[in-house]
């Protein structure tokens, strides 16, 4: 075909404008789906017409290897942007998001075993690379000397012109050819540039705030909350619970009867509930982000941010918690390698899925089912420790693609180092598969949340509830964020439940002043409280500060 195509100059030209011309429309196709809002890119002809008019010397083969290379990267944009926006409903942000590539290879290999993530990579990155050599072929096929100018010439003509001159004739006439006309590639990458300065302004901003933010906890040592100087505190995140879980079809049918059978076995326990709502940092995943918003009080919206934020003199709850006189303990099953960040936050003791003696089969995605991990709070802080406590715990049984789902286990005292789970030893095993089946995950995702929260209020009756010898205890289970749009529907915003229990109902007291409600279920989106504003929060009720002295400062940037 290739030779076909050495002789055929006319051939090449218009085979490489059809396929210039659906590349670049690529930036709409993959979100608003066939036929495209589009049907011809501007871009495309005026970049053939001006490859029509160069010679065929060796840098014009160069051009046309980068016109093909630039068209592939606008692929790849748009499959990105895509997929973001499936995942975590938002845009592609290059300038950040660029830092989330190992993280999503680590994903992918987690996912699939090394072996199917290397072919899948491998047949990707095949298929792009003949991709763009067939285009490059196609574009260097004619040239200046095989080819009409007066043809080149309209070309550049219909396509320049196009550009000049698309968006008012788009205000002026919606209808017709017209309306088919537009130029995506220019208009996608002219909003990923102008984002990117914002985002880097933006940035730089959020830095100087880190080292100049005049909050009284924002100093290097934290500030003490001594309203729980005697108490015990336990920040768990639950994986991917967002108030959709409670207000969504189907997912509110099997939620909400939960939300109601847990508020009243907490009150046979002796214990106390109110429940607020709070805006997460990210939807659909990031998990360690939210978490970084909560302790440190700051808008910490991306990986860069992080990095920003875990490097600086910026304190966070764990220092606050140090300050007042509490061992800080960490638990994360989800922590599989070396945690360096979480040395950076201080913690005294750290316990991940290395440490946590786990002796139990995998339970699909998770490395351990939560009804371990809330017995680990147990067995390695409350048993332990004479001192009060602040330990900071994340879960996993509800982490996407919810598989498998499994029973609560009712002796407590049998869980052990977790062999007790072999019953559900293979259970699971096809959460690789599940990714490819939107239904499957539908169907599982209120059962894992229902899960969740039969783990988490089963430990705090058992282990904080009126039988208890112990400190008094402030416990807060929060999910760390919504479930992606593809599963809970579209925009589903980005508030998550905050539960917080204590046997100690004046602890509670002034939550309520602030929006909380009694019980489990949360109230309406007027009471949301930002999730960087929770620290400051903490602070006004235990810590005797006042709001001017926890408001966050403006200027954080977007």
């Amino acid at each position: 075909m290739m030779s076909f195509l050495d002789r055929a100059p006319r051939w090449c030209l218009v085979l490489a404008l059809l396929s210039l011309n659906v590349l670049l429309l690529t930036p709409e196709l993959l979100w608003a789906g066939f036929p495209p809002r589009h049907w011809i890119a501007l871009e495309a002809p005026l970049v053939v017409g001006l490859l029509a008019l160069l010679p065929p010397t060796p840098w014009r083969r160069w051009i046309a290897g980068l016109v093909a290379f630039a068209a592939l990267a606008i692929v790849l944009g748009a499959a990105g942007d895509a997929l973001t926006q499936t995942m975590q409903g938002r845009s592609l942000n290059v300038y950040t998001d660029i830092k989330l590539i190992p993280i999503l290879i680590e994903l992918v290999v987690t996912n699939l075993g090394l072996p199917l993530a290397i072919a899948g990579l491998l047949v990707i990155g095949l298929a792009l690379l003949a991709l763009g050599l067939v285009l490059a072929k196609l574009l260097q096929g004619f040239h200046g000397r095989n080819t009409s100018r007066g043809f080149a010439l309209l070309l550049i003509l219909l396509g320049g012109a196009g550009l000049a001159r698309i968006d008012a004739m788009h205000r002026d006439e919606t209808t017709g050819l017209t309306a088919r006309i537009g130029h995506p590639a220019v208009s996608f990458v002219a909003f990923e540039w102008q984002r990117a300065r914002e985002t880097r302004q933006a940035m730089a901003a959020f830095g100087r705030q880190l080292y100049e933010d005049d909050l009284a906890y924002a100093g290097p040592e934290g500030q003490p909350l001594p309203g729980l100087a005697d108490t015990d505190v336990i920040l768990s995140f639950i994986e991917s619970y967002g108030v959709a879980a409670i207000e969504r079809a189907p997912f509110e049918a099997e939620i909400q009867p939960r939300l109601g059978k847990v508020e009243s076995q907490l009150a046979d326990a002796g214990l106390s509930v109110v429940t607020g709502r709070v805006t997460a940092a990210t939807l659909g995943g990031q998990s360690w982000l939210n978490h970084a918003t909560f302790t440190s009080g700051l808008p910490v919206t991306s990986q860069l941010r992080f990095e920003l934020m875990i490097n600086s003199p910026h304190s966070t709850l764990i220092d606050d918690f140090k300050a007042t006189g509490h061992d800080t303990i960490a638990l994360m099953p989800g922590i599989i390698r070396e945690w360096p960040e979480g040395d950076l936050y201080g913690y005294d003791d750290i316990h991940t899925s290395e440490s946590m003696g786990y002796r139990g089969p995998a339970m699909g995605w998770a490395s351990m089912p939560d009804q371990f991990t809330w017995q680990r709070v147990e067995d390695y802080v409350l048993s332990r420790h004479d001192d009060p406590t602040f330990t900071e715990l994340a879960t996993l049984s509800s982490h996407a693609p919810w598989s498998p789902v499994i029973d609560v286990i009712d002796d407590w005292t049998s869980i052990g180092d977790g062999r007790v789970f072999d019953r559900w030893e293979g259970a699971g095993e096809d959460y690789a598969t599940l990714w490819q089946d939107t239904a499957a995950m539908r169907r599982n995702y209120a059962p894992a949340i229902d899960y969740a929260l039969q783990a988490a209020s089963g430990f705090a009756r058992r282990y904080l509830g009126q039988d208890s010898s112990r400190n008094r205890t402030l416990l807060m289970v929060l999910g760390d964020h919504q479930a992606a749009p593809a599963i809970i529907g579209d925009n589903p915003g980005r508030d998550v439940p905050l539960h917080v229990i204590s046997d100690d109902p004046t602890l509670l007291r002034g939550f309520i002043d602030n929006g909380f409600r009694p019980g489990m279920f949360p109230p309406g989106p007027d009471a949301a409280i930002p999730m960087e504003g929770m620290r400051g929060l903490l602070h006004r009720l235990y810590g005797n500060l006042t709001p001017d002295e926890t408001a966050p400062t403006s200027g954080y940037g977007s």
